[in-house]
């Protein structure tokens, strides 16, 4: 794949396999030569992406580097704390850069992190999980979690630049690139009926051309954040999903051993608020059994109790898109087309709950 270039709000996001000499140009263009340079990895990208960053541009040699433990529960402010800290001993300034490489969790705090540390400090995106390329790095939202809450404390604050690798995508184990996957479904989703067309026609397990995917669902999201790159209205299209997909993502992370990963929730949260596409704004159900089965073919069943449905609600009541005290979703209008700011009642919201249990009996 040749080197793709997509102008977003104010920054390159650079897509390719071949992007060493693109990354080293960069830095020195920004003359980081006498500044310091702050690497934030966890234990994964550490081990398995850095040592091919390092090999082939040789600054990553010589940057500072900060481990942080994986995962949705290291995204708090106490990791936060600990990163400012570590800032703070290595004399860090305000013409310090902070590279994150890592997942949508890695550059989420990140980001948070440098955008507040001495009233903020540049950084830039390297994201290594396909849920980070498809989406998470790119937008220019960050922050972290408060307790198990999602994303309730943030900014929104663009990076120095994006440097999009496919080629990590090989580093990963097969539930991290799957748990990717429904960033990708919900871009196709929101956008244009042909882009559903064109990834549904392959099995995701015969998918090899991530390069070319990435590639188009960068262009829908920077679509929707370049109309509206402060989420005041058009771009809550993205939100599709992720209502309930955050919801059950959060009860996962307070009550399951093994919790869901972000994309799994979300997959489920796909079907669910389908469902309530079909009944609220005229979704075929032609289109809500093809959705449902596409994301079935991907996923297996999480055990949603009935008995949990409340908790899981409770949950829902502190997503940041409500308003007056209702639940405020994206639901679409047909495969391609979506509306904002559906109030949906609560009875609907467990219906579609149900729906997705009834899938599996």
């Amino acid at each position: 794949m040749e080197q793709t270039i997509i102008n977003s709000d104010g920054y390159p996001i650079f897509i390719g396999n071949n992007l060493y000499a693109t990354i080293k140009s960069f830095l020195l263009q920004y003359e980081f030569k006498g500044n310091k340079v702050f690497l934030l990895v966890d234990r994964n990208s550490r081990k398995y992406c850095l040592p091919v960053l390092m090999s082939n541009v040789q600054l990553f040699q010589k940057v500072f580097i900060m481990e942080i433990e994986g995962g949705e529960e290291t995204k708090t402010i106490e990791t936060a704390s600990i990163i400012w800290q570590k800032l703070a001993d290595k004399s860090a300034d305000r013409n310090s850069i902070l590279i994150n490489l890592g997942g949508g969790m890695v550059t989420d705090i990140g980001g948070f992190v440098a955008s507040t540390f001495k009233r903020g400090i540049r950084y830039l995106n390297i994201p290594t999980t396909l849920l980070g390329m498809a989406d998470a790095a790119i937008g220019g939202k960050v922050g972290m979690d408060l307790q198990s809450l999602k994303n309730q404390i943030g900014l929104f604050s663009n990076p120095q630049t994006v440097f999009i690798l496919p080629e990590f995508i090989e580093t990963l184990p097969p539930r991290q690139i799957r748990a990717g996957f429904p960033e990708i479904i919900k871009h196709a989703l929101i956008y244009k009926k042909h882009y559903w067309e064109e990834l549904t026609v392959q099995d995701f397990s015969d998918i090899h051309n991530w390069d070319e995917i990435i590639s188009w669902s960068v262009e829908i999201k920077n679509y929707f954040v370049m109309e509206d790159p402060l989420d005041t209205g058009f771009r809550k299209v993205l939100n599709y999903g992720h209502t309930i997909g955050h919801a059950i993502e959060t009860f996962s992370l307070q009550n399951d051993e093994d919790p869901l990963i972000h994309g799994e929730a979300v997959a489920i949260g796909l079907i669910c608020e389908s469902y309530i596409s079909f009944k609220k704004t005229g979704l075929k159900k032609t289109e809500l059994d093809e959705i449902a089965s596409y994301v079935l073919n991907v996923f297996d069943e999480y055990p949603l109790r009935s008995g949990n449905f409340d908790f899981i609600i409770d949950i829902m009541k502190h997503d940041k898109k409500n308003t007056g005290g209702k639940f405020n979703f994206t639901l679409l209008t047909g495969i391609g087309d979506a509306l904002i700011n559906q109030d949906v009642e609560l009875t609907l919201i467990r219906e579609s709950l149900h729906y997705y249990q009834n899938l599996f009996r």
